[in-house]
């Protein structure tokens, strides 16, 4: 049997397996190495993109708020939410400022205790304001802060805290706060952008909100301007509707009243014309005294409504001199007396009673309104009473007669112009309804009080008061001059 005998092969060498086997190592180590860096950086594209997301969120939050409210509060909480949901602040807060003081007004927070907000607030002036006016992205970080800072930090229990200026037209209305307690916040260029973009779009949307409520704000007020001008038109019309009656009762009145005492002044004329000779003396006497009460009847109605018109106008002058009340209350006594019909008069003033400073002929006019409805009112044998006392720093004066009263309804009407009681005695003797309103207003202008006092049956009493006036200036008396013969 032939053996056949194959070749031997050639060894490798042993120091080219291990070249080799570098090579192939050194191979995957770069693979490892790519593989290690694109996920790096696969993953640093990944964060980034989730925080330009974060940051198209929290735009896209602010710019529903300024389409979506006007509400103020709404706007700012909304913000402050957004700073913690949407761009990743453990604490946050925003801040709208007074326009004038630039003092904090109102405000929302979120993440904050109230406590930590309230520090946080107070250190406003200190700390915040000057860092808002200093950039507009302020960041400060504890590793970093200088020592002031860093102890408001460390109140707050934060890391690191950002600051965003809100600014309309470079004046600045509000700011953002953001904070983080654990992650030291670094800012890049594009997140100060960001973050500039951000405040902006905030301030537009609390100006809008500022705006807008200053609108609802002021047409409330033109409204409520209106419903005012409105009513005032409408109270305005029915006043005039008042003083249009008022004006037509006056004229009805007045025509009354001066025609009556006219008709009986021109009958007793035309009957003293025609019939001189034929008419006794007794009965002359008459109608000539029945001639003198109607001209004084009618004297005394023109002056009344001149008074009410000077008055009314502020025409009506004080004449201040010295008075002795007593002495005006006697000439009142004895100019009517002749009318007192059996009354008796009587005056009770104190020894000591004092002068007053006043306009004598308008006291005598009061006192000569309120005796004379006395004694229109009083029965046969009363007894009408002026009484003075002093009362403070001046007098007090009351009228009393014994009459049948005013009932306790019709107190305050007797001073209203035109006003007369409706009773058998004013129906017997018409008159104007102008002499107690004449008197309140004489009264007034003394720098007195009036008012009446009454019971059914038991008579009036009209009490007034007058200060003492000695601050007025006093016209002199005049002095009486004689004549001496050359």
């Amino acid at each position: 049997m032939r053996r056949i005998i194959k070749p031997k092969s050639k060894p490798r060498s042993k120091k080219k397996g291990l070249n080799e086997l570098r090579k192939a190592y050194e191979e995957l180590d770069r693979t490892a190495r790519m593989l290690i860096r694109t996920d790096y950086l696969l993953h640093r594209a990944n964060e980034r993109f989730d925080q330009q997301i974060s940051q198209l969120h929290a735009l896209h939050r602010i710019g529903s708020s300024i389409n979506s409210t006007f509400d103020l509060e709404l706007i700012l909480s909304g913000i402050s939410e957004s700073m913690t949901k949407d761009l990743d602040f453990e604490k946050s807060g925003i801040v709208f400022l007074e326009k004038n003081s630039q003092r904090p007004l109102q405000s929302a927070y979120t993440g904050f205790s109230s406590t930590e907000y309230r520090l946080f607030l107070d250190s406003y002036k200190e700390f915040v304001l000057p860092a808002l006016q200093q950039e507009e992205v302020y960041l400060q970080t504890a590793a970093f802060a200088p020592p002031e800072w860093a102890k408001l930090l460390s109140t707050l229990s934060v890391s690191s805290l950002l600051l965003l200026p809100m600014r309309i037209k470079s004046r600045l209305i509000g700011f953002i706060v953001g904070a983080r307690t654990h992650v030291t916040l670094r800012l890049t260029d594009a997140e100060r952008r960001f973050y500039a973009m951000y405040s902006t779009q905030a301030s537009t949307a609390i100006e809008n909100a500022r705006l807008y409520e200053a609108l609802g704000q002021a047409n409330l007020t033109l409204e409520e301007k209106v419903q005012e001008r409105t009513k005032n038109l409408v109270e305005a019309n029915e006043r005039l509707r008042e003083l249009d009656q008022v004006k037509s009762n006056f004229i009805s009145l007045v025509s009354h009243e001066l025609r009556t005492p006219l008709t009986a002044i021109k009958g007793f004329i035309v009957t003293l014309f025609h019939y001189d000779k034929e008419i006794p003396e007794d009965k002359r006497r008459i109608y000539l005294g029945v001639l003198n009460e109607e001209t004084d009847r009618l004297t005394r109605l023109i002056n009344e409504l001149l008074d009410i018109s000077r008055i009314e106008s502020g025409r009506m002058e004080v004449q201040w001199r010295r008075v002795s009340v007593a002495e005006t209350a006697q000439r009142v006594f004895d100019t009517l007396s002749v009318k007192a019909n059996g009354v008796q008069l009587v005056k009770d003033f104190p020894d000591d009673f004092p002068q007053l400073v006043a306009d004598a002929d308008k006291l005598e006019q009061v006192l000569i309104n309120l005796v004379g409805n006395a004694l229109r009112y009083s029965p046969p044998g009363g007894v009408i009473t002026i009484t003075g006392r002093r009362h403070f720093d001046g007098v007090i004066l009351e009228v009393k007669d014994q009459g049948p009263g005013i009932a306790f309804a019709e107190l305050e009407k007797v001073f209203d112009k035109f006003y007369r009681l409706d009773n058998e005695t004013n129906r017997k003797n018409p008159g104007t309804g102008l002499g107690l309103p004449i008197c309140r207003a004489l009264i007034n202008l003394h720098g007195g009080k009036i008012w009446v006092e009454s019971d059914p049956d038991q008579g009036c009493r009209f009490i007034f008061t007058l200060p003492l006036n000695l601050d007025k200036q006093v016209i002199p008396e005049p002095r009486s001059s004689s004549k001496v013969a050359s």
